[in-house]
């Protein structure tokens, strides 16, 4: 039942937002469990993949669902799903609410709803990731508002195994780096607890748009270049490799639970 479940609303929360908490905000810095459901969508089913979760937004806030998500897609069309949770317990009891969810609506139109999804997309993964305050960091005074986050850079970086400690105490340092040269632009650290090649910590960053982001990044880059530079050598030792993604968050595609 709960695969006929995941894929009937192929949202299973994911990676990532965010929007009470979301990815991108961790509030209070706690160490917040995060359930992700990553799609790839096909390059010519977009409009129709898209169309298919409007629908299933419209199905939500009409009979209502406890479980908020946020939603970023990249521009290689991986479409992430983010939901944050309490513990591993709570990701039992989504499934549960989509079974309810499922009963109420009932058999005939759920399954016309899956109809509306099939071709859309290659595949989908779950994986969880944990927030890491001490190897995130968080400007008394940011440089953008939540609201005006709109492109989210993803990076993700494999740790070779063993060498974890070290890779935390690499980025606490560049925490303190950034605090001490009060920088502005915040940025967060998730480290994955299943779900894809581990060790992995995965860094999100934000900006207005892809050409704020990148001008802000060449900024920091040009003014702290000598200083970066003597500490990345031996950090990059302890990767197996890195990649990124980059894309925008999703509020039209995003759910939050109604007030009661």
């Amino acid at each position: 039942m709960k695969g006929k479940i995941s894929s009937f609303l192929v949202v299973g929360f994911v990676v990532g937002l965010l929007l009470l908490p979301n990815l991108s905000q961790a509030e209070e810095q706690k160490a917040q469990l995060f359930f992700v459901e990553e799609v790839v969508v096909k390059p010519s089913m977009v409009a129709e993949y898209e169309a298919y979760v409007r629908n299933v937004l419209d199905l939500v806030n009409k009979h209502g669902f406890p479980y908020p998500w946020t939603v970023f897609s990249t521009k290689d069309l991986h479409y992430f799903f983010v939901l944050p949770v309490d513990s591993y317990a709570a990701i039992d009891s989504f499934f549960k609410a989509l079974e309810k969810l499922y009963a109420k609506i009932g058999k005939e139109n759920a399954q016309a709803l899956q109809k509306k999804v099939v071709g859309t997309y290659k595949h989908f993964r779950y994986s969880c990731y944990r927030h890491v305050p001490e190897m995130s960091y968080h400007p008394e005074n940011p440089r953008l508002k939540p609201e005006e986050e709109n492109f989210v850079y993803m990076g993700y970086s494999y740790v070779i195994g063993g060498k974890e400690g070290e890779v935390k105490d690499y980025v606490k340092k560049v925490a303190e780096f950034c605090k001490e040269k009060n920088t502005t632009n915040r940025w967060d650290t998730y480290a994955c607890e299943f779900g894809t090649d581990m060790p992995l910590y995965v860094s999100l960053e934000f900006g207005k748009s892809a050409g704020d982001f990148w001008t802000q990044e060449d900024e920091f880059h040009e003014a702290h270049e000598e200083e970066i530079m003597k500490m990345l050598p031996k950090y990059l030792a302890c990767f197996r490799k890195f990649e990124y993604k980059t894309g925008w968050l999703r509020p039209e595609l995003s759910y939050m639970p109604k007030e009661k």
